[in-house]
């Protein structure tokens, strides 16, 4: 190329030369001959033109040099640009290589999922913060076998508390039909992380499937509905006396039957109730089996609505009678517990509960059948507001209950929950009234031992993630 350029700049002078003889000859004929200062002025003239016509070359021969070489080996931003796009190209195919892993947010759930859905792991977490206010006449004073030892004046206890915190993980693995499920929760108000849910079910049929491991004693319907979708801020004063406060959770197998219609059931061989979190040499129970059975009047079957206790979002109506059982043996204590119970739902925003709860209680020290009842109704007001109210009376036989202490017992209940997002961001608030006091402190659901009249007041914010 230089060569070119001296060239071009050689015969552009000799032109320029030839044009001036040319011109000075022509002018020769009609005037005098210019000055020599003339002629220099557009000699210079003449070579500004030159030089500016070569510089333009020489850019236009640069930048197309510049362009070529970024191209071949780019540097700087260029560089790092480049860089950035070939590691997600080399990211992007190594997901491509292990199944095209994948993760988001859908129907409520954070989850990671492999595209050929055989790998799917939903992270999920639970809380409830709770305010509470319990007034009781003559707060009783136990001693340690439980009896009344002294009554004090009237007594109010408030404050706030955790009520529950517990976080697990869900899924499958390896296929959809191997499904898992670990949660931990933290004790009220802080403390130990205990295990609760420790299972793995294997769907060997479209109809039959396998569970072992530690969950819940599948018998009474109010204790297996989760507690983050109660109708009131939490369980039955019966429920805990004598139902899923006893059974509560089991390490064991259980066999399950689910065709998808009109019947479900279920029957397990555990370790006897409240047997979670003992390895095979604890001497707290013995053996125990369970079963239970639910079969739907209405035309759809069992649908997800009777995983809750409210009519919120149905689409369809819903009426399910279930029942069951558990026998258990710890030592010389055999506890035979039993229940029947029905759930009615419409579209219209009405929600129908109500059971009967047995417990035949064979030991050393005492025997006797002890037994309740429970009836609630909730109705949706709109979109947000729902209404409920409860009643539930359970019936102590003497020989269980301390002296000086009431033997049949009912609780009043009466509240509302707000809606924001579900259950997954709800509030809720109640109000019960137990005119006979409780024999023991549950103080789960707010309730202390008192021979008197109690009031408790409760308020929740529930988060789901």
């Amino acid at each position: 190329m230089s060569t070119n350029r001296t060239t071009t700049t050689s015969i552009i002078p000799v032109a320029v030369a030839g044009a001036l003889g040319a011109v000075g000859l022509g002018a020769a004929a009609h005037a005098a001959e210019p000055t020599p200062q003339d002629l220099m002025a557009q000699i210079q003239d003449l070579q500004a033109k030159v030089q500016q016509m070569e510089a333009n070359q020489q850019a236009a021969t640069t930048t197309t040099t510049t362009t070529t070489a970024a191209a071949a080996a780019p540097t700087g931003e260029a560089a790092t640009v480049d860089s950035v796009l070939r590691d997600a190209e080399r990211r992007s195919q190594l997901l491509q290589d292990n199944g095209g892993l994948t993760g988001g947010h859908e129907k409520g759930k954070f989850f990671l999922r492999s595209a050929d859905n055989n790998f799917y792991l939903n992270p999920n977490a639970q809380l409830q913060l709770r305010y509470v206010a319990n007034f009781r006449e003559e707060a009783a004073d136990l001693d340690g076998d439980g009896n009344v030892i002294d009554t004090d004046d009237d007594q109010l206890d408030d404050g706030f508390e955790i009520r529950r915190a517990k976080i697990a993980l869900d899924g499958h693995a390896w296929s959809p039909d191997l499904t898992f499920k670990i949660q931990w929760e933290a004790a009220q108000n802080g403390g130990d992380v205990t295990l609760e849910d420790a299972w793995v079910r294997y769907a060997f049929d479209d109809e039959w499937a396998v569970r072992a491991g530690q969950y819940k004693d599948n018998v009474f319907h109010e204790e297996t509905v989760s507690s983050k979708r109660q109708l009131a801020v939490d369980r039955t004063l019966v429920n805990e006396l004598l139902a899923g406060g006893m059974t509560d959770y089991v390490q064991g197998i259980a066999l399950l039957y689910d065709p998808g219609n009109q019947f479900r059931g279920e029957f397990g061989v555990h370790d006897g109730a409240n047997s979670d979190n003992t390895d095979f040499t604890d001497e707290g129970a013995d053996w125990g089996f369970s079963a239970r059975g639910e079969y739907a009047l209405s035309g759809d079957g069992i649908s997800k609505a009777y995983d809750d206790f409210t009519a919120m979002g149905n689409t369809d109506d819903l009426f399910v009678v279930g029942g069951g059982f558990d026998l258990s043996q710890a030592g010389d204590v055999d506890a035979w517990l039993h229940t029947v119970d029905v759930q009615w739902e419409n579209t219209n925003g009405l929600a129908l509960y109500g059971a009967f709860i047995g417990s035949w209680i064979d030991s050393d020290v005492a025997d006797g059948y002890n037994w309740g009842i429970v009836a609630q109704v909730g109705y949706m007001l709109n979109h947000n507001w729902e209404a409920f109210g409860r009643v539930d009376w359970t019936s102590l036989d003497e020989e269980f209950v301390a002296a000086g202490l009431e033997d049949e017992l009912l609780e009043l209940t009466v509240g509302a929950n707000y809606y924001i997002e579900g259950h997954a961001a709800k509030f809720t608030m109640d109000l019960t009234y137990l005119p006979d006091g409780s024999p023991s402190d549950e103080e789960g659901i707010g309730i202390l031992a008192t021979e008197e009249a109690e009031f408790v007041f409760r308020g929740q914010f529930q988060l789901l993630l």
